[in-house]
C-alpha cells in the first residue's frame, strides 16, 4: 500500500511500523462517504493523501425528536465529495473535507444543487512508533446558501432544503489507533465534541460523536472495514426544528467497506452504510442506506 525504505523490510504476516504506517491510507478509504476520517496516525511531511467518491441514499422513513417513526414523501440526497490530508511535518497533519456537489429534494419537490460546508482539521500525533494517538481541532465553515426553497409539486408550497447548516462549527477529536500484530489488522477508535452555533436567531445544540472500526487485509492488495458508530445531540431543541440542519439529531451508524489497491498510488473503494437504534434511538433524521464508491491517490 505504502512503499517503505529500502532499509525496513515489510512481511505482512510480521508487520513493522512501516507497514502500520500504511495502514493510514485504509482509514481513510471509506471515511469520506460519512464524515471526517479519524485516527491515532498522521503522514509524515509532505505525504498527502486524496480522495473524491460519490455516495446518496433516498428514503421516506423519518424519525422525529421524540424518537418516532413515521413514513413521507421520498427524500433524497446524493454527494460528490472531495477529501484530502497533507503532512505538514512529521507530526501535524492539514484534513480538509467537503462535498463538492450535492443534489436533494422530496419525491413532490424540485431538485436543489449546491456546494456543501467545508470542514478543515489539524491533526497532531504523537506516540507513533508505539501507540498511535492524534489530538485535533477542526472548524467547519458555512460556503453553502443558507435558505434555499424547493418549489413543491402543489404549487403553493415552498420547502426549504439548504445544502449545508449555515452555521460555523468547531471540531475537538480524540483518537488512538493500534497493529492487532502478528494478524494483517488494524483498530481506531476516536471521539469527538461538536460545539455547534447559531442560524437565523436559533441556537443549535451541540453534539458528541465516537467511532470504532476494524480492518483486515485479503491477498495483500484488499481491505475489508467494520465501523460502528453513535452520533448524539446534547439536549434536545425546542420550537421548530428542520431536518436538514441536523439539530436534535441522534442515531447509531454502521458501515462496511472494501478499499483494493490497483497501484501502489492509486486505490479503489466502495462503502455501505446505514443508521439503526443499537445504542442510540435514531431522531430527527431518515433511515439512510447509503452506497458509495471512492477512488483514491496518495504520494509519500
Amino acid at each position: 500500500m505504502l512503499r517503505c525504505n529500502n532499509t525496513t523490510k515489510t512481511n505482512i504476516r510480521a508487520i513493522t511500523f512501516c507497514g502500520r504506517r500504511a495502514w493510514i491510507l485504509c482509514l481513510l478509504c471509506s471515511l469520506a462517504f460519512s464524515g471526517f476520517g479519524q485516527s491515532g496516525w498522521v503522514k509524515q511531511q509532505g505525504d498527502y493523501f486524496a480522495q473524491i467518491s460519490i455516495a446518496g441514499y433516498q428514503s421516506g422513513q423519518y424519525f422525529n425528536l421524540n424518537e418516532e417513526e413515521s413514513t413521507t414523501n421520498k427524500f433524497h440526497q446524493y454527494n460528490l465529495y472531495g477529501y484530502g490530508e497533507y503532512g505538514l511535518t512529521d507530526h501535524l497533519t492539514i484534513l480538509a473535507n467537503i462535498p463538492l456537489l450535492r443534489t436533494q429534494g422530496f419525491e413532490t419537490s424540485e431538485n436543489i444543487w449546491g456546494i456543501g460546508d467545508l470542514r478543515a482539521d489539524l491533526r497532531y500525533g504523537f506516540l507513533q512508533k508505539t501507540l498511535p494517538i492524534s489530538v485535533s481541532v477542526g472548524v467547519e465553515a458555512p460556503l453553502a446558501k443558507p435558505n434555499r426553497l424547493a418549489a413543491n409539486e402543489d404549487g403553493i408550497n415552498n420547502i426549504n432544503l439548504p445544502t449545508g447548516d449555515g452555521e460555523w462549527n468547531y471540531w475537538a477529536t480524540l483518537a488512538v489507533s493500534g497493529s492487532l500484530h502478528p494478524l494483517p489488522a488494524y483498530v481506531n477508535v476516536s471521539t469527538a465534541y461538536n460545539k455547534r452555533t447559531s442560524f437565523g436567531g436559533q441556537q443549535f445544540k451541540d453534539q458528541w460523536n465516537a467511532k470504532a472500526e476494524v480492518g483486515y487485509q485479503f491477498f495483500h492488495k484488499l481491505w475489508l472495514q467494520l465501523q460502528l458508530g453513535v452520533l448524539q445531540s446534547i439536549g434536545k431543541p425546542t420550537g421548530g426544528v428542520s431536518f436538514v440542519r441536523g439539530d436534535g439529531t441522534n442515531f447509531t451508524q454502521y458501515s462496511i467497506g472494501l478499499n483494493y489497491e490497483v497501484t501502489q498510488q492509486w486505490g479503489l473503494g466502495l462503502q455501505y452504510y446505514n443508521n439503526a437504534d443499537w445504542l442510540i434511538s435514531r431522531a430527527n433524521v431518515y433511515e439512510s442506506p447509503t452506497l458509495g464508491f471512492s477512488v483514491f491517490f496518495q504520494k509519500k
